[in-house]
C-alpha cells in the first residue's frame, strides 16, 4: 500500500509540475502579439515615418504587392501566381532553415526576403472571388487596389485617414 501510495504521490506531482510548465513553455513559443504584429505592418507600410498609413502609403503598398505577384506581368494576378509565390516562399524558408551560419545563410536570407509574399487584399480564394468585380477569375491592379481601399476604410475606425497600431490592433 504504501509503495502504491508513493508511485500516485509522485505521478500526481509529475502531472502538476508538467501542467505548471506548460503555459510558460506556450507563452515563449507563441507568435509575436497582436500589438507586435501591428508595429511591424506599420513599419513595413509607412514610408514616411510619421507612425501611420495613409491611403497613399496603404495604395503604394498595393501596388507593389501586386508587381511582386503579376509573375508574367500581363496586369493580371491569378491564383496560380499566388499559389507559386508562397510555393517559392516556403521552399526559401525552408533552404534558409538548413543553410549554415556565414555567407550561406546571408543568401538564403537575402532571398528569403525577397520572395517574402506581401500582402495584397483578396490574396485567399474567397476574398479573391469578392474583389474579382469583372469575375475573370484574376486580379487587375484597379481590383486590387479596390479591395485595399475597402480594407483601408475599414481599419480606419475614427475616419481621420489614416491608419495606426491601434486601427490595426482592434478586431473588424
Amino acid at each position: 500500500m504504501t509503495k502504491k501510495t508513493l508511485i500516485l504521490g509522485l505521478s500526481a506531482v509529475a502531472i502538476a509540475a508538467s501542467a505548471l510548465a506548460t503555459p510558460s513553455f506556450a507563452a515563449k513559443h507563441n507568435g509575436p502579439t497582436r500589438e507586435q504584429r501591428a508595429e511591424w505592418m506599420i513599419k513595413q507600410l509607412d514610408t514616411d515615418k510619421d507612425g501611420k498609413v495613409s491611403r497613399v502609403e496603404a495604395d503604394a503598398a498595393a501596388s507593389r504587392a501586386f508587381a511582386a505577384f503579376d509573375a508574367d506581368e500581363n496586369g493580371q494576378v491569378t491564383p496560380d501566381e499566388v499559389k507559386a509565390k508562397r510555393e517559392a516562399f516556403k521552399a526559401a524558408r525552408a533552404e534558409m532553415r538548413k543553410a549554415d551560419k556565414g555567407p550561406e545563410r546571408q543568401e538564403a536570407r537575402a532571398k528569403l526576403q525577397e520572395l517574402r509574399p506581401t500582402m495584397i487584399p483578396a490574396m485567399g480564394p474567397r476574398l479573391l472571388k469578392q474583389a474579382d468585380t469583372d469575375k475573370n477569375g484574376s486580379l487587375s491592379l484597379a481590383e486590387v487596389t479596390a479591395a485595399a481601399g475597402e480594407r483601408f476604410q475599414k481599419r480606419d475606425a475614427n475616419g481621420d485617414g489614416f491608419i495606426d497600431a491601434a486601427d490595426l490592433t482592434r478586431k473588424i
